[in-house]
């Protein structure tokens, strides 16, 4: 993928030197510039929520989120054991909040742990969860559509509700059928 990913962008490049070489510097300084605005942004975002998301575990608090959501988590993924339910219930409500950057750490942990049991089910299914996850308040996209002048960006919330929620539940029929 990334020889064919450099192929690509070796080709562009090429022919923008053929046909317009003043062109690939607008390019390359509007892109760059887009690009570090987008990161400095998401990075503010990324460290309100990493930090809440390190109050939550201080505090004891992702414990108790993690014991309420207990049996529906372990009928879900199939697995019964506490340390994986807890980073599995944390990756689940991140994603819910619309912070996948910040569940993917936690995912990450999850499968690490899943994989050490051999819990094939489980890892299938957080992949496909992590994947449609629903958004019950996608907090990320309002966000950035808030810093690029957007007046209401809350208009996005029931679409993202409704269309997380019709991908979130075929995936876990398919994972249950085919699985």
């Amino acid at each position: 993928m990334n020889f064919l990913f450099v192929t690509i962008v070796l080709a562009s490049l090429f022919t923008l030197i053929i046909k317009n070489p003043s062109v690939i510097y607008i390019a390359f300084s509007n892109a760059s510039n887009s690009a570090f605005d987008l990161t400095v942004k998401l990075i503010c975002i990324y460290s309100i929520w990493l930090a809440i998301n390190n109050l939550l575990t201080q505090s004891k608090l992702s414990q108790k989120i993690s014991k309420f959501l207990r049996k529906p988590i372990s009928k879900l993924f199939k697995t019964n054991n506490e340390n994986e339910i807890s980073k599995l219930s944390l990756s689940l409500s991140s994603n819910m909040l619309g912070l996948g950057g910040i569940a993917t750490p936690v995912s990450i942990d999850a499968m690490e742990l899943l994989d050490k049991s051999h819990n094939e089910y489980a890892k299938t299914m957080l992949f496909v969860i992590s994947a449609t996850s629903i958004q019950l308040f996608p907090t990320t996209v309002m966000q950035l559509l808030t810093e690029h002048g957007i007046q209401n960006p809350t208009v996005i919330f029931l679409p993202t509700l409704f269309s997380t929620l019709i991908s979130t539940t075929v995936g876990i029929l398919m994972v249950k059928i085919f699985k």
